[in-house]
This record gives structure tokens, sequence and C-alpha cells, in this order.
């Protein structure tokens, strides 16, 4: 056997595609096994306290070994949780869980988020005859259970922004009304804030006379908060 085929053989035994066929390589197996399982678990405690209380753990590592042997998308040890958040979605494991997918994307999001913490600084005051964007390092997401007060019981729409707080050097996150959610989504950086909030309101059949003074508040402090940029 060659030297490649070798080390394809031992890599194969180590991720669970081969039988095991020393004790030494089965060491290593539990090794790679546990790097995988810390940065999990470190990334979702919440999950694992789920998977602790309903006694999932054979699942879990199952699903690890099962995960270790995909191919790997990034090169970033940050990135794999979510990478095996998607693994998950496709797969048969946890299927009872029905609120997973929420989870595991609201929790990765606040390890994504403070990954992007350095922001740029403000360059001028707030405008609505500006253009602006949505910040790539903020998230605005849709749920479909209460993922903020981790109420999984029973479906619940809901809209979270999240973001970096500099101020408070922490991640914070806040539920939006579907409206503002819409808006958020709605934006054409290639137009300023009042051409897009008039062509939104106009869409939607609501008054720009009675909504537009509190959406140019919160606008103003999103931009304050580096989520417009």
């Amino acid at each position: 056997m060659n030297e490649r085929k070798i080390q394809k053989d031992f890599i194969d035994q180590i991720k669970g595609k081969k039988k095991v066929q020393k004790k030494s390589i089965d060491v290593y197996k539990y090794l790679v096994h546990h790097s995988f399982f810390d940065v999990l678990v470190n990334a979702y405690p919440e999950f694992y306290n789920i998977i602790q209380a309903k006694n999932l753990e054979k699942e879990f590592d199952k699903s690890i070994f099962k995960f270790m042997q995909t191919k790997a998308f990034s090169p970033y040890i940050w990135e794999m949780p979510n990478e095996y958040r998607k693994f998950l979605k496709k797969s048969n494991f946890f299927k009872k869980l029905k609120f997973l997918n929420d989870l595991l994307h609201f929790e990765y999001t606040e390890l994504f988020l403070f990954m992007q913490k350095e922001l740029l600084s403000k360059k001028h005051t707030f405008e609505m005859s500006k253009k602006y964007k949505v910040s790539k390092n903020t998230t605005i997401h849709k749920y479909n259970y209460d993922v903020i007060n981790q109420n999984f019981d029973k479906k619940e729409q809901i809209f979270v922004l999240g973001y970096f707080d500099k101020e408070l050097n922490e991640v914070v996150y806040r539920p939006l009304n579907h409206l503002l959610y819409s808006f958020l989504k709605f934006i054409d950086k290639n137009e300023s804030l009042n051409v897009n909030l008039r062509l939104f309101f106009k869409n939607n059949k609501i008054s720009y006379k009675d909504y537009a003074k509190d959406f140019k508040y919160v606008l103003n402090e999103l931009y304050n908060k580096k989520v417009l940029i």
C-alpha cells in the first residue's frame, strides 16, 4: 500500500468511515471527536443543555462522527458550528426537535457577530436624504420560535435584529415588528432613505404622514448603532 493510501485509510478510520484496526488509532479518533465536541458545545450551550436534559448524548456523538466525514467548506474553526447546523438540517438527527435549526442559527449569530466586532467609525451625521445600507456585520432574521426567550413549546414567528454594541462591548438582540423588518430588507443602497421609505410605504399602502416620523427616529438610532452604514 503506497503512502497516500495509508494516509487515506488512517483518516477514514479516524472519521469513522472504516472500522478502527488499532487501539492507537482509536485514541486519535476520539481526540478528533473531542475537538469537534468542544467547539460545538461552546458555540451552542443552550443546544447542549437540551441534549443533556433529553438524554440525547449518544445521538449527539453519532452526529459528530457523521459530520466529521463531511467536507469542510471554511478554513476558519469559528465557522465550523454553522456548517454543523447546515449538516443537521439535511440529516435525520434530532428530528423531534422541530425548533433545532432556529435555535442553532440564533446561537451561532452571537459568535458570528462577535467576530465582526471591528466596526467602521461614523463619518457623518444621519440624514434621511443620504444613501445607506444595512451593515453586513448585523443579522436580521425571521424565526418560527421565540429564540430570544427560548420558548420552544409552540411556534411563534418573531423577527430579530442582532449587532455588536461597541458601547456595551457585547452582542445585542432586538425584536423587530414586521414592518421595520420588512423595510430593512427592502432598503436599496442606491437610493436615499427618504426615497426608500416613500416607495416602501406606497407599496404597502401605508400613510407616510402617520409613520414617517417614528421610522426616522428608529433609523437614526440604528445608524448610531452601526446597523445602517
